[in-house]
């Protein structure tokens, strides 16, 4: 997808389905050599898309290798694509190999769409080759249910020309932050533009910006979260970040930047490969995010999971763990546009932006164990109370309290 985006909830009745797709059961370790049919299903894209072709080739490389393997590689649309995981899990359908968000992880493990690998994973031995927080999001119960495949983190994207022309250095703290934007917004341009639509992807900098005041994002109501929220209603009512960020999502905050009508923007790695080929003339680079008691982005991932219910869970595995390997991964990432989840991948680029992200990826956060199967729902009670306080129909302080009670009740469910 060009635009990183989350689960938007369609799994319900998980103890129902759970016991549907059971005789699945938990994989066991080993295995033989790779034969036969593997189904890969992805919402990445088709083959001729810039974010889907990379997988296909990458795919088709080890299809090559493999004269006994063929790999049936199929596309789903990213908001089709957890329902139609639920629906094949009913049926019996599953694909050997699901590429899905990391943070739906917990919730497909949950309702028994995907398989225990803890046995694979261990006979492997690559578990400390990756980041903490890549690897946690693959962990239900103290049992493995996947391998991190990409990671993606956010950063601080500036235009050259305009912060050398008002004097103005990339923000090293939210403090500065604040002050940048408003010297840099003019008639006709902010200082930073962000993405602040409705639902889980419009949470994204309200939730960097609460991490960075040291809040805890399932304890939205406390003085830390309200500061960090404060922020950013001031700095949309003083037309720092403009009003209109409210129903813009990724790919508009990256237009607003790629078209000079913002200074700044805090976005993903996603934008950098695109920036470059769109906008060629645009002088820009990128920062790390400000820090005030952390500096905190927001890890953005998929992993690479086997169906409950494959009929080729050997040759599932043989996929993964070939997609994973460092030489891969070194020539894959950056035509993807992405990051390594694991520590061991030199960035072949040569590449001082992809740099940038890779080292503020060392800092990055994921919702834990116990708020990862509702991130979507909490993220989205974020994002309401980004819209209350920002619009003025509720006072920071009411509008977190609302959000808090609701987090709360998606928590308790």
């Amino acid at each position: 997808m060009g635009v990183r985006r989350r689960l938007v909830a369609v799994i319900s009745g998980v103890g129902l389905l759970a016991s549907v797709v059971a005789c699945g059961g938990s994989d066991s370790g080993g295995g033989s050599a790779a034969s036969g049919t593997i189904t890969l299903w992805q919402y990445y894209g088709d083959p001729s898309s810039p974010t889907g072709k990379p997988l296909y080739d990458l795919v088709k490389k080890y299809d090559d290798a493999k004269p006994d393997v063929t790999v049936d590689v199929r596309f789903i649309p990213y908001d089709d694509f957890n329902r139609t995981l639920l629906q094949s899990a009913a049926a019996k359908e599953l694909p050997d190999v699901a590429l899905i968000g990391a943070f739906d992880t917990a919730t497909m493990a949950s309702a028994g769409i995907i398989t225990d690998l803890s046995d694979r994973t261990k006979d492997w031995g690559q578990q400390d080759k990756y980041f903490e927080t890549s690897w946690a999001t693959t962990q239900v119960d103290g049992k493995t249910y996947g391998v991190p495949h990409v990671a993606d983190a956010y950063a601080v994207y500036y235009n050259k020309q305009l912060l050398q022309q008002a004097g103005v250095k990339p923000p090293t703290t939210w403090a500065e932050m604040e002050t940048a934007a408003k010297t840099l917004t003019t008639q006709g341009r902010t200082g930073l533009a962000i993405s602040g639509i409705e639902g889980p992807e419009g949470a994204t900098v309200p939730i960097i910006r609460m991490l960075a005041a040291g809040a805890a994002i399932d304890k939205v109501d406390s003085p830390e979260a309200k500061a960090g929220l404060d922020q950013l209603t001031r700095m949309i009512t003083a037309g720092s970040i403009s009003q209109g960020a409210l129903t813009w999502n990724e790919e508009d905050a990256k237009n607003q930047f790629a078209n000079g009508k913002a200074a700044m923007m805090i976005n993903s790695a996603t934008y950098v490969n695109i920036l470059r080929k769109e906008n060629p003339k645009l002088q820009w680079d990128v920062a790390l995010l400000p820090k005030d008691k952390s500096g905190q982005t927001f890890l953005s991932a998929e992993n690479l999971a086997i169906g409950a219910t494959s009929k080729n869970p050997d040759g599932a595995w043989d996929l993964i763990s070939w997609l994973q390997q460092p030489a891969e991964l070194q020539t894959y990432l950056p035509v993807r546009n992405k990051l390594a989840a694991r520590n061991d991948v030199p960035d072949s680029s040569n590449d001082p932006v992809r740099k940038v992200f890779a080292q503020q990826l060392e800092e990055a956060w994921a919702p834990d164990e116990k708020l990862a199967p509702k991130s979507s729902e909490v993220m989205t009670h974020i994002q309401a109370a980004l819209q209350a306080s920002a619009s003025g129909s509720a006072s920071t302080e009411d509008a977190l309290k609302t959000a808090q009670k609701a987090i709360d009740e998606s928590l308790a469910k």
